[in-house]
């Protein structure tokens, strides 16, 4: 199924874009489009041919990597950071 773009759907789409368009650039939007949508039922048939992958085919093996979670502490006190502070902990605006 190929659809043809003229010159009214140019014009159409162009006033509900809000677009100002001259006889000129309205053509050659026309030859644009048609373009365009002619490449892609070429390529719309053309992949008709090629069998359906499967959601789980995959070009590259994907596997994850996973590191230990180890605790330990910072070697920067982040508390200098913030001017409100009370001891080790920092004060922040109520929030409601």
């Amino acid at each position: 199924m190929q659809v043809k773009v003229d010159e009214e759907l140019v014009r159409h789409i162009a006033s509900l874009s809000r677009i100002k368009l001259s006889d000129e650039e309205v053509k050659a939007l026309v030859e644009q489009f048609n373009s365009i949508l002619s490449y892609f039922s070429k390529i719309q048939s053309e992949s008709s041919d090629l069998p359906i992958p499967s959601p789980m085919d995959r070009l590259v093996d994907l596997t994850n990597v996973y590191r230990c979670d180890e605790p330990r502490r910072s070697e920067t006190d982040f508390t200098t950071l913030f001017p409100n502070k009370e001891g080790r902990y920092i004060k922040a605006p109520k929030i409601v």
